[in-house]
């Protein structure tokens, strides 16, 4: 992670700015715990993202695909780094568990071979991006970083920052697309597979939020928070391509 940050700030990437101490480390001990020492950033959380805002946060994204991805950032985003790996077999939630197995083999699957892979957040929610006075300031929180599709963070980008209680809000995804595209143009199999990414970003979350939920501490009132994204990532798999794309690339 103090790598990853680093590398960050040689490329003036607006995240956390981690504090060198003396002799240039970046870890130390602090009453028998290992820490990393991190700049204060002014700003704040604001859920509700207008198109402003939006275009700010997909310009951001798209500077971060263009930064070489480091050698040990993990590239098996799904597969065994992930919090996939974690609930298959677990039999906690028998009818989630295969649903989730078989929605990602059909997701995966139907990834065109063409779409390139970049240094990705792999969770761009509100709540990791700062703003102070509507002006966007940061995104932090890298914890899930890895080199993966970059449609991938794009679609995680529009659950985390363009969702409604039922479905995702499409002018405000196309606004977080028009910011990326101001500096990052997305290839024609990118902008087709867009949509197979947002619901393929839906799945992984609901993935993580029943690991956290029933796996790593056992939360009665959010056991079933999984489901929600379950019912997201049907919802938008209900939305038709040409409406989807036309939604989403009408101004181009």
């Amino acid at each position: 992670m103090g790598q990853l940050l680093l590398l960050l700030q040689e490329h003036d990437f607006p995240s956390t700015r981690i504090m060198t101490l003396n002799g240039g480390d970046i870890i130390t001990a602090f009453q028998g715990h290992t820490i990393m020492m991190k700049a204060y950033i002014e700003g704040e959380v604001l859920e509700n993202l207008d198109a402003t805002m939006l275009n700010q946060v997909g310009a951001a994204l798209a500077t971060l695909h263009q930064i070489p991805a480091p050698s040990y950032l993990p590239s098996n985003y799904i597969g065994e780094h992930s919090v996939y790996a974690r609930v298959k077999g677990c039999n906690i939630d028998i009818k989630y568990e295969t649903w989730l197995h078989e929605k990602i083999a059909c997701l995966e699957k139907n990834i065109p071979p063409s779409i390139p892979r970049a240094l990705i957040h792999g969770d761009l929610f509100f709540d990791n991006v700062l703003f102070e006075k509507n002006s966007f300031q940061a995104i932090i929180d890298f914890e899930d970083a890895t080199h993966y599709y970059a449609a991938y963070d794009l679609g995680m980008a529009i659950i985390g920052c363009c969702a409604t209680s039922e479905t995702i809000d499409l002018d405000k995804s196309r606004a977080l697309v028009q910011g990326y595209q101001q500096l990052r143009s997305l290839l024609q199999d990118e902008k087709e597979s867009l949509q197979l990414f947002v619901r393929y970003a839906a799945t992984i979350t609901s993935c993580w939020r029943f690991c956290k939920y029933n796996i790593d501490s056992v939360y009665a009132t959010r056991a079933d928070l999984h489901w929600q994204m379950v019912e997201l990532e049907e919802a938008i798999d209900k939305i038709p391509k040409a409406e989807f794309l036309q939604a989403i690339f009408s101004a181009e």
